[in-house]
């Protein structure tokens, strides 16, 4: 009888710990919305604006999710332009991969998601890995790109070697609950946010919740590494032939090095537009969101 109890107070105790997830991954925002393909349910948030003068795809970058975009998204569709923040696989709120799911490249995915919601070319956003993702989708599928909006990236140079690995169920098995293990700690992800943002005072005043929650979904760490296996390098000719490019990072990001961004500064198109955050981190995209607007929407309205 007491290992009756025990084993039925061990599932009430399962179900109990996962409602909250459940419920957060169903409905995490009230405009949150997902896009069925394949085998991936792709969270993501549409914001229109009134006589929209041009829409915008937007893609995170690794370990984050769209919430990091909403700070610029608000600025951006004040001044006219339709806003869509995706979740790639394996962050914020959609499917989280496995070693048995028929795995998709990323461009693949969010470019469905693009011509889903509309036939019209979209400037496209990314920060970050969602930089490199955004390079591949223009590599792959130019007819459905205007412009490049990149943030905090470079090039992604990934050999296919290091991607096999990545992607090896046995190294996924190893390093990712490492990982997941990693995001139960907050004072790590405040020590991350002091460095990513170079804002002190901003750091302290993050509501963390909104990286930790999504985070903290079973399945992140062993998604993140298939994640990577999954990301294509980017086409420095295609990117070099193609049309101008914003392309702006922060004088204070510690993830992106000066020599990655210097040698993608050689491959931007003629007409492009090359800007430096003073004092910006990595994650300037949030803190720094009323002056990356300023230049974004002059570059949108000369493109």
């Amino acid at each position: 009888m007491k290992k009756v109890l025990a084993l039925a107070l061990s599932i009430i105790m399962i179900f109990a710990a996962a409602i909250p997830a459940f419920a957060a991954y169903e409905t995490p925002f009230e405009d949150s919305r997902f896009f069925e393909y394949g085998e991936y349910s792709i969270h993501y948030r549409k914001w229109d604006a009134e006589n929209p003068k041009g829409q915008i795809f937007m893609i995170h970058g690794f370990a984050l999710s769209s919430y990091c975009w909403t700070k610029l998204a608000e600025r951006l569709v004040a001044n006219g332009y339709t806003c869509v923040m995706a979740d790639l696989p394996d962050f914020g709120y959609s499917t989280r991969e496995t070693a048995g799911m028929e795995k998709l490249l990323r461009e693949d995915i969010m470019h469905a998601l693009m011509t889903e919601l509309s036939s019209e070319p979209w400037y496209l956003a990314g920060h970050s890995m969602g930089g490199f993702v955004a390079e591949s989708i223009y590599d792959k599928y130019p007819e459905s790109v205007n412009n490049l909006l990149l943030y905090g990236t470079s090039g992604n140079i990934t050999s296919p070697s290091m991607a096999k690995i990545m992607g090896n169920d046995i190294f996924v098995a190893l390093v990712g609950p490492l990982m997941q293990l990693m995001t139960r700690f907050d004072f790590l992800v405040k020590m991350f946010l002091r460095v990513a943002l170079a804002d002190n005072d901003y750091a302290a005043d993050y509501d963390i919740s909104k990286i930790t929650e999504p985070l903290r979904i079973n399945g992140t760490g062993k998604g993140a590494c298939y994640n990577f296996s999954m990301l294509t390098g980017t086409n420095f000719e295609s990117i070099k032939n193609g049309s101008p490019i914003l392309y702006v990072n922060g004088s204070e990001d510690s993830v992106i090095s000066s020599s990655a961004q210097d040698e993608f500064r050689e491959y931007l198109p003629e007409g492009s537009v090359d800007y430096i955050v003073d004092g910006g981190g990595h994650m300037f995209i949030e803190n720094k969101a009323d002056e990356v607007a300023e230049v974004t929407l002059k570059f949108l309205a000369e493109n």
